[in-house]
């Protein structure tokens, strides 16, 4: 049986926006951090990486859609990173600051 997994958005609460709130604003990101380091601490990958060797494991359609699954996931991550950078290198740039 499988344990219940977090819901990536559960500490993100969405509310109406605020004019200029920067305090939900930092809440926001900080949601999004935890969210991001409990996907970071997950351990389903190293549980699919002890079931990979196993004989018998797959056939080659389901290896194909493994294969897919991951490369999409891998697509994912470098997205997110990308995300990440341009959003820090944007928000440096606020206010002419370039720390």
């Amino acid at each position: 049986m499988s344990e219940p997994q977090p819901d990536p958005a559960a500490d993100l609460q969405l509310r109406a926006p605020a004019p200029h709130d920067l305090l939900a604003l930092a809440e926001e990101v900080a949601a999004l951090h935890r969210s991001l380091e409990r996907l970071a601490h997950a351990d389903h990958l190293e549980r699919l990486l002890k079931l990979i060797p196993r004989p018998g494991w797959t056939t080659p359609a389901e290896y194909e859609l493994v294969r897919g699954s991951v490369a999409h996931m891998q697509m994912h991550v470098r997205a997110l990173h990308d995300a990440q950078a341009a959003l820090l290198r944007g928000a440096q740039l606020v206010g002419g600051r370039s720390h």
